[in-house]
């Protein structure tokens, strides 16, 4: 989806009990089209620690 340009025009990012998606994944995901989104939804990701939000969170400049 990404190669084929589907996601470029992205807002809001939701991936809440996603079973299959690890941190490293969303990272690389978010660090290449983060400037874009405005909301991000995690809910049910426990695994997911502050580090990854303090990692995350600057690299959304539209994040409401």
């Amino acid at each position: 989806m990404i190669s084929k340009g589907k996601l470029d025009r992205i807002r809001a990012l939701d991936v809440s009990h996603t079973v299959n998606l690890n941190e490293a994944s969303l990272l690389k995901f978010i660090s290449q089209r983060g400037r874009l989104i405005e909301g991000l939804a995690v809910a049910g990701k426990p695994r997911l620690a502050e580090q990854f939000f303090v990692n995350v969170i600057p690299l959304m400049k539209r994040i409401r």
